[in-house]
């Protein structure tokens, strides 16, 4: 009896590993090596380049967004950037921002209100500082370079961007010094256009008044943009 479960279990084993071997026979890619004229069975790995470089690049372009975090104001941004690819992955930028702000209904609420003191009545009024006008200074770094197939009709490429610099920012409360920091992607729909989105924090120093009491702290400013960017000269396939 132990023998034929032996027997039965050696067979067994030796179908197995055979179908895998034939399997693995079926899926394996045969290479030749030209240099050495050897075959291989290791299946080949294709590494695809960039669409085009960007290296010495000049680029232009135009943007619109908002700021995000103001509680009194609806900000609204246009503006335009210079920009040259050092490297393909190293560039500087400059940005200039012309900012539009509306009262939120917020503001307009608390400004109706008032307060009384000693038969002495007076409005609301907030202390806080808008935007109106910036040039920015920033280096941008182009890390991570990918594509998207777009149901094998369109294939898009990419660039995630980080950027660092600093601002020269005309806000109600004066000329002030601002830092920079950004985050951004660029899709890229030709050699020579892109469509850009791109988030910055003006990071800058405010002065609050309460009461009799003035007090200075540092705010970020949230700025969210949406453009499109053109290079001047052509790249290389």
């Amino acid at each position: 009896m132990w023998k034929k479960v032996f027997e039965l279990a050696t067979a067994s084993a030796f179908l197995f590993f055979s179908n895998k071997s034939l399997a693995a026979a079926k899926g394996a890619t045969r290479v030749v090596a030209l240099s050495s004229n050897e075959i291989s069975d290791i299946a080949p790995t294709v590494v695809q380049n960039r669409f085009f470089t960007k290296q010495l690049r000049a680029e232009v372009g135009a943007s619109f967004g908002t700021v995000m975090n103001e509680s009194y104001s609806k900000t609204s941004l246009a503006g335009g950037r210079l920009g040259l690819f050092v490297s393909e992955k190293v560039g500087i930028e400059y940005n200039f921002s012309q900012f539009k702000a509306v009262d939120s209904p917020d503001l307009t609420a608390l400004r109706m209100q008032e307060v009384c003191i000693a038969l002495e009545c007076r409005s609301i009024e907030p202390s806080f500082i808008r935007l109106n006008k910036s040039h920015q200074l920033q280096v941008v770094a182009a890390p991570i370079y990918g594509k998207i197939n777009l149901l094998d009709w369109l294939i898009v490429y990419s660039d995630l961007t980080f950027g660092a610099g600093a601002a020269r920012v005309a806000t109600t409360q004066g000329e002030k010094w601002a830092f920079t920091p950004s985050i951004g992607q660029r899709f890229y729909f030709s050699k020579s256009f892109s469509l850009r989105i791109d988030a910055t924090d003006i990071y800058l120093k405010q002065t609050l008044t309460q009461g009799e009491q003035t007090r200075s702290n540092w705010r970020h400013n949230w700025v969210a943009q949406v453009g499109l960017s053109a290079f001047l000269n052509g790249g290389e396939q």
